[in-house]
């Protein structure tokens, strides 16, 4: 049984040995083991770019900033200066005015000379000994200067007669004011006497009806 073994094992190796490849190669071909694996080729050209992919969700909302300092307070303005005193309206309550005398005044001055004050002291003794008595005091300019600088310089006048009165111990409510510049002038002769009996505070008084 070994013998028949052994034969056909010869049998199966010569018929492998004479059998030729299929085809139009002539040559043997015998196969060995193998061999290493070749270089990488080179890197192929980049293909074209995908399409985009949906937009994410929102993100959450940030914290709220710090809130800025508030500006500071603008400063108030300044009171602007009190108006010159308006020229006094004819007294409605007082009927029969008698002139008492004329105060005179310097060139461009609103002081009371040191030889009228007597007149000033003569007009609230009379007041004191007649308690029903009004005085009324009327301010003028002599025409020299504008129209403007003489009515303030014939009110400056007459406020300063009437602060004298009130400081004699005449009350407020018994004088009665008014101021002309130069209007209503005395004279127009171009003299230094003409302008000194326009420069004056006409003292009037009154009786109550």
């Amino acid at each position: 049984m070994r013998r028949g073994l052994f034969f056909a094992v010869l049998a199966l190796f010569a018929v492998g040995c004479s059998v030729r490849p299929i085809g139009g190669d002539t040559g043997w071909k015998i196969y060995g083991p193998s061999g290493p694996q070749g270089m990488a080729g080179p890197q192929g050209v980049t293909g074209p770019q995908g399409v985009a992919g949906p937009v994410g969700p929102g993100g959450p909302q940030g914290a709220q900033g710090p809130g800025g300092a508030q500006g500071v307070a603008g400063v108030i303005g300044a009171q602007g200066a009190a108006g010159a005193i308006g020229a006094q309206g004819a007294a409605g309550a007082v009927a029969n005015w008698t002139k008492f005398n004329d105060i005179l005044f310097d060139f461009d001055k609103s002081a009371i000379r040191s030889n009228e004050t007597t007149k000033v002291a003569d007009i609230a003794a009379y007041v004191q000994q007649n308690p029903s008595t009004m005085v009324g005091i009327d301010g003028y300019a002599d025409p020299r200067g504008t129209d403007k600088y003489n009515q303030a310089l014939s009110e400056r006048r007459v406020n300063q007669i009437r602060d004298a009165l009130t400081r004699a111990g005449i009350g407020r409510d018994k004088i009665q004011t008014g101021a002309f510049g130069e209007m209503r002038l005395k004279c127009h002769e171009a003299t230094e006497a003409c302008w000194q009996s326009d420069r004056r505070v006409e003292v009037l008084i009154g009786t109550a009806k």
